[in-house]
C-alpha cells in the first residue's frame, strides 16, 4: 500500500488530465515559487557582490590604520616604524604625508586632498600598484596621479599639466600656486576615484614652506580587527599620534550593505512566502476535486494517514521542483546579471552605478552555493510545511461524504 500510496502522490502532481483550472493554478504556483526563489538568488549574490568587493577591492586600496602627528614638528618616523611593526598583527607600514589643496584646470576648479606616498613601500600597504603603475612618481618630478572620475571633471589626461593650489601651515593664509604633470590616471571602479590624488611623498612635501610630519599607513592581517588593533597601538602612541582606521571612512558604507542585505532577504522571504500561499490554496481546490477518488480509496481500504501521505507527496514535489528550478534560474540570472546591466548601460548609454553615489561603479556579482542552498532548502521547507493542512483536510473526509458530493 505504501507503494501505490508514493505512486498516486506524484500521479497526482504530474496529472494534467483533469480539471483545467487546477492544473492552472498548480503551474501558477509552481512559477510563482520558481520566480520567488530565483529572485532571492539573484538579489543575494548582487548584495555578496558588494560585500565582496567592499573588502577585496576598496579595502585593500585604503589604509587599514593611519597614525598622524598631533603636532607639526618633525618627528623621527623611522623610529615609529619600526616600533609599529613590533605588534604581531601589522603585516607592513608605509609614509605618507597630506595636505589641502585646489586643483585647477581652465576654469574648472576641484577642492581635494592630496596625499604624498612613497611608491615602493605603498606596494605593500595597498593594491593600487594592480591598477596603476606608481613607478611613474619619481622625486624630481612634479607629477602627480588622479583617479578617472576626478580627471575627467577636470578635463584633463596623462601628460595634461594642472595648478595645484596647496594651502599652508594652520595659521598661514597664503595659497602656493604650483604647476604639476598628470602622470598617469587611475580606474579602480570605485569611489576613490572621485577624489584620488597621489604625489611622491619627496614632491608633496616640497609644496609647503614648512615641510609637514610623516604620517604612517598601516596593513594588518586582518581588516576587520583593525579598530581593535588601532587601539592597542593607540594604547602606545596615542599621546602623540592620532589613529584612524578604515571604519571611521568607511564603517557607515559597510554596516548599511550588512543590513541591506538583511532587509532584502527578509522582504524577498515574503514574496517567497506568497507564492507558497499559492500552493496552499491549489491544494485545497485539488483536494476537492479529488474528492470521488479519495472517497474510492477509503472505500478500497485506504487510511487516513494514506491518504494524509498522497497529498504530502504532491504538495512536496510542488515543493521540490518550484524550489529546485528557481535554484538553477536564479544561479543562471546571478552569473550573466553583471554582464546584462554593462550590456543595458551600454545600449542605452544609461549608468546604473555612479562611484559618487555607491560604493562602485558596476552592479558585482558573487554567487555563494550555500546561499543558494538556504534558499531552496528554506523555499521547499516551508512548502513542505503549507501542504500539512490541505493534506489533514483531505485525510479527514468520510468516505461516504467524498462520494456522495462527488
Amino acid at each position: 500500500m505504501r507503494s501505490l500510496v508514493t505512486f498516486i502522490g506524484f500521479r497526482y502532481s504530474a496529472d494534467r488530465s483533469g480539471n483545467q483550472l487546477v492544473s492552472f493554478l498548480s503551474r501558477l504556483s509552481m512559477i510563482g515559487l520558481i520566480l520567488g526563489v530565483a529572485l532571492l538568488v539573484v538579489v543575494l549574490s548582487v548584495m555578496n557582490g558588494f560585500d565582496r568587493e567592499m573588502r577585496n577591492r576598496i579595502l585593500a586600496l585604503v589604509p587599514h590604520i593611519t597614525l598622524q602627528p598631533w603636532s607639526m614638528q618633525e618627528i623621527d618616523w623611522q623610529q615609529l616604524q619600526k616600533d609599529v611593526e613590533t605588534h604581531s598583527r601589522v603585516v607592513a607600514t608605509a609614509p605618507f604625508v597630506q595636505g589641502n589643496a585646489m586643483l585647477i584646470k581652465g576654469g574648472a576648479v576641484e577642492p581635494s586632498i592630496f596625499y604624498g606616498v612613497d611608491p615602493a613601500a605603498e606596494k605593500r600597504v595597498s593594491r593600487i600598484q594592480e591598477y596603476v603603475d606608481l613607478g611613474s612618481l619619481q622625486p624630481d618630478v612634479a607629477g602627480l596621479i588622479l583617479g578617472k572620475a576626478l580627471a575627467d571633471r577636470l578635463k584633463v589626461d596623462v601628460a595634461d599639466r594642472v595648478t595645484l593650489g596647496v594651502t599652508q601651515a594652520e595659521g598661514r593664509q597664503n595659497v602656493r600656486f604650483v604647476q604639476m604633470t598628470v602622470a598617469a590616471v587611475v580606474a579602480t571602479g570605485t569611489e576613490l576615484d572621485q577624489q584620488l590624488i597621489l604625489m611622491h611623498i619627496e614632491q608633496a612635501r616640497a609644496l609647503f614652506s614648512e615641510a609637514p610630519p610623516v604620517s604612517l599607513r598601516v596593513s594588518v592581517d586582518d581588516v576587520f580587527a583593525s579598530p581593535q588593533i588601532a587601539w592597542e597601538l593607540a594604547s602606545v602612541h596615542g599621546r602623540d599620534y592620532l589613529l584612524k582606521d578604515w571604519t571611521q571612512q568607511f564603517g557607515n558604507m559597510y554596516h548599511a550593505i550588512q543590513m541591506s542585505r538583511k532587509l532584502v532577504v527578509i522582504m524577498l522571504l515574503a514574496v517567497v512566502a506568497v507564492a507558497v500561499f499559492n500552493v496552499v490554496s491549489t491544494l485545497v481546490m485539488v483536494v476537492n476535486d479529488k474528492r470521488a477518488d479519495i472517497g474510492i480509496l477509503r472505500s478500497q481500504g485506504a487510511s487516513q494517514g494514506d491518504i494524509l501521505r498522497i497529498f504530502l507527496i504532491y504538495g512536496a514535489v510542488i515543493g521540490a521542483v518550484g524550489a529546485a528550478a528557481g535554484g538553477v534560474v536564479g544561479v543562471l540570472l546571478a552569473l550573466g546579471v553583471s554582464d546584462l546591466v554593462a550590456g543595458v548601460e551600454s545600449l542605452f548609454g544609461l549608468k546604473v552605478l555612479q562611484s559618487d553615489v555607491y560604493p562602485i561603479n558596476y552592479l558585482p556579482s558573487d554567487v555563494r552555493m550555500p546561499d543558494v542552498a538556504m534558499v531552496c532548502a528554506t523555499a521547499y521547507t516551508m512548502s513542505l510545511l503549507a501542504t500539512i493542512y490541505p493534506a489533514w483536510r483531505a485525510s479527514r473526509m468520510a468516505p461516504a461524504e467524498a462520494l456522495r458530493s462527488s
